[in-house]
């Protein structure tokens, strides 16, 4: 029987399981609403065809997403 036979399903560290902090789910609402605000804006304000909308909003969000994770990768590295 090896190591891993006997180990249970979740060996998960407990500081890795507790979540996210509050600023970080504060954070998260506030790109989901900006992102839902977008869709909204760029579909039914600005008349942008349902795809087009959508295509936007995935776009923004994903240079969302580029950015917070170059901040997070450059606050790791210090």
């Amino acid at each position: 029987m090896t190591d891993l036979e006997g180990a249970s399903a979740s060996t998960v560290d407990d500081e890795a399981a507790a979540g996210f902090s509050p600023l970080a789910m504060v954070g998260v609402g506030a790109v989901s609403a900006l992102g839902l605000a977008w869709f909204l804006v760029s579909w039914l304000v600005l008349g942008s065809p349902l795809t087009d909308a959508i295509g936007e909003t995935v776009g923004s969000l994903a240079a969302i997403l580029l950015i917070v994770s170059i901040i997070g990768a450059a606050r790791a590295a210090d």
